[in-house]
């Protein structure tokens, strides 16, 4: 077993009592922080793997009466941080962002107006395949981001479980 250190967000800022609830529903390795409507635990959890650390803490959060609804992660970028992080200008980033230059294909942004955001996983694959650049995108890293990604989506599709027919 190992202990998995990540934060989770909850759907709202817990009361005392609720602190309580948290607790006893099995939380005890949890440190809460909260302010501005916004609850957070930062949780170091024994496990055997991270992502049966998250199912964990997200069951218990839901006995004690709340939705965690994100997991903090690194995934979402902006192409200067993609810049930063491969260690190229914004302006070579931007450029094969567009196809304007190099092999094409380059990951879809996750929004698009005004600020493209990426996924930095995805774009951290598609270095690797056509550059070769290793840029240390770990399955922690992965599973952080697919949790996240889950989570929020949970958050907005009530019916969650018939849209994942689409992962077959």
């Amino acid at each position: 077993m190992s202990v998995h250190e990540f934060t989770a967000y909850l759907d709202r800022e817990p009361d005392d009592d609720e602190l309580d609830a948290l607790f006893e529903a099995g939380l005890d390795d949890a440190t809460p922080e909260f302010g501005g409507g916004v609850g957070m635990l930062h949780v170091a959890r024994e496990a055997a793997r991270l992502d049966d650390a998250i199912v964990t803490v997200v069951d218990n959060a839901e006995t004690a009466g709340f939705r965690v609804v994100a997991v903090e992660d690194e995934d979402i970028v902006s192409l200067k941080t993609i810049a930063a992080r491969t260690g190229r200008t914004y302006q070579s980033v931007r450029s094969l962002a567009t196809g304007q230059r190099g092999p094409g294909g380059f990951p879809i942004a996750i929004s698009g107006d005004g600020w493209s955001l990426y996924s930095w996983t995805a774009v951290a694959d598609w270095f690797a395949r056509h550059y070769g650049n290793n840029l240390a995108v770990d399955d922690r890293i992965r599973t952080l981001a697919a949790a996240d990604h889950l989570l929020r989506a949970r958050a907005l599709v009530p019916n969650l479980e018939h849209l994942l027919a689409v992962t077959r």
